[in-house]
């Protein structure tokens, strides 16, 4: 099927492979803005010293971010002039080592001097605002660092060939690298559920099933480009001698032909790097001895399915573990969950302050935001006895991309998320996010082992839905908002009301039926 398995050939196709889905200039772009920011602000508020020294890193900073650029123009100069192999390899390499040197240069904990020079600036700084933002870009460039490592070693003839739980390596590298990505990619309007996720033991070459993940995430969050709200699925569950992997996602979809497109087009790396991405995935499906399905309709979505071979040797079996729980390879024992914080340290505001005034809370919110395009971020949890137990909310400021996961940082996957925002006409519309992680949810509802099942989850959610759109209407909320639903079609099946074009009023959520009331 592929005319480049050997020789100088093979390895300039490895090389388009790696530098089509690095997607790291933007992310550098943001650090130097960061780091010129806060290098202007230390010169402002009159840190000489700090911002003496400070300056010395960030001239390291551009000189360094100049030879990746000039790097990359000899390398796509290298690619549109058809150049020989060996000058597309010799550009590519020179390009990857460049951006090696950069991931090297902002990740060294001895440069930049971040949390020493924040110090001497005050909280309502621009730089103290952004450095969630800015941690976010790190996150990121760790993961482009992990990659060329391997890479790296991999062309050098290194044997980096492992053995590796799939369920544990889809949680990390999601958590720790693509979710960053995802966030400032999307606006934060895109959200990473992982659902089933089961022990299953992969062997080969772990970066290449990460990269291989990751260009499935860049697909679907470009097929979810200007919708309100998109949701990414990752699940893996185990099928016998087999683990699927599934990708989904509620985008625009394709048509037939483009399916098969991907499926079956040859590609001949020659010239222009289109298409580049899936023609590594099925590369890598094929390496790890798996096949690949594709499942996609224009308006619905699509569904990317990969079933690859586990290790099943009895040393390495999962038997008899919860996998929702997780196993460490290296102990053969169950994972502890992550302990649920006390509500207490992650709530900004005391219950007495917001009793009774959650929807005018979040409406004043919206209006006193200093965002270019106004809005507030919230988290909201109400128990089945229609208390609310859990409010947190913050405006948009001027420069400050916000997420749940700066609103709260040990809960943000546990509840039910929202915004208010602006649509095309200028009026206040509502988004409310179904909760992100299934088991957190259940522990954060403390909910006993026994009823923990998909459908008490479908019914919980239901519920909260509807019990949150009566608070925020009873307390200072118009009815008439419209609200943008994740998960309608599981969590409503058969509810026309809700399931026509979104947004739908407020008021339509709120007279909705509780499981309770049927």
């Amino acid at each position: 099927m592929i005319d480049y398995e050997k020789g100088v050939k093979k390895d300039v196709a490895e090389v388009k492979f790696l530098i089509h889905d690095l997607r790291v200039e933007w992310f550098f772009n943001e650090v130097i803005h960061y780091h010129v920011t806060l290098n202007t602000e230390l010169e402002l508020y009159s840190v000489d010293q700090a911002q003496a020294l400070h300056g010395i890193d960030l001239d390291q900073l551009k000189k360094t971010a100049r030879e990746v650029r000039k790097c990359f123009q000899e390398y796509s100069a290298a690619v549109k002039n058809f150049s020989p192999d060996r000058t597309v390899l010799a550009t590519g390499r020179r390009f990857v080592q460049a951006c090696h040197e950069m991931c090297e240069l902002v990740l060294n904990p001895l440069w930049g001097r971040i949390d020493g020079v924040l110090a001497f600036l005050p909280d309502e700084s621009r730089s103290s605002r952004t450095r969630a933002h800015y941690h976010n870009c790190l996150r990121w460039i760790w993961g482009v660092h992990y990659r060329l490592e391997h890479f790296l070693a991999e062309l050098d003839g290194k044997d980096v060939r492992e053995e590796f739980d799939i369920a544990e390596d889809l949680q990390d590298f999601t958590r720790n690298v693509v979710y960053g990505y995802v966030v400032e990619r999307s606006a934060a309007r895109v959200e990473l559920r992982l659902e089933q996720l089961d022990v299953a033991i992969l062997g080969g070459k772990r970066h290449r099933f990460r990269r291989m993940f990751f260009n499935l995430i860049m697909n679907a969050v470009d097929a979810l480009r200007g919708r309100k709200v998109g949701m990414i699925h990752i699940s893996d569950v185990v099928d016998g001698d087999h683990v699927v992997l599934r990708v989904r996602d509620d985008g625009s979809g394709m048509p037939p032909e483009k399916v098969q497109q991907l499926l079956t087009d040859k590609e001949t790396l020659d010239g222009e790097l289109n298409s580049l991405g899936f023609v590594f995935v099925r590369q890598t499906v094929a390496e790890f001895g798996g096949t690949l399905e594709i499942e996609s309709a224009e308006g619905r979505g699509t569904t990317v399915t990969i079933r690859l071979p586990r290790v099943t040797d009895a040393g390495r079996k999962a038997a008899g573990v919860d996998t929702r729980e997780g196993f460490d390879l290296r102990t053969g024992r169950a994972r502890p969950r992550r302990p649920m914080p006390e509500r207490s340290r992650v709530e900004p505001s005391s219950p007495e302050e917001d009793v009774g005034t959650w929807g005018g809370t979040i409406l004043e919110d919206y209006r006193k935001s200093e965002s270019q395009h106004p809005g507030c971020i919230f988290a909201i949890g109400v128990t089945e006895d229609d208390e609310v137990d859990y409010f947190t909310h913050r405006p948009y400021e001027r420069h400050w991309n916000i997420t749940h996961e700066d609103l709260a940082p040990m809960l943000f996957t546990a509840t039910v998320r929202g915004r208010l925002e602006e649509d095309e006409e200028k009026r206040p519309v509502l988004i409310l996010k179904a909760p992100q992680n299934v088991r957190e949810y259940f522990d954060f509802k403390e909910v006993p082992a026994e009823d923990r099942t998909t459908e008490t989850h479908i019914r919980m959610v239901h519920d909260e839905y509807i019990r949150i759109a009566r608070k925020l209407s009873a307390s200072g909320m118009d009815g008439r908002t419209g609200v943008h639903l994740t998960d309608v079609e599981k969590l409503f099946p058969g509810y026309t009301e809700l399931l026509g074009a979104q947004p739908v009023a407020l008021e339509v959520l709120a007279i909705q039926k509780l499981s309770t009331e049927e």
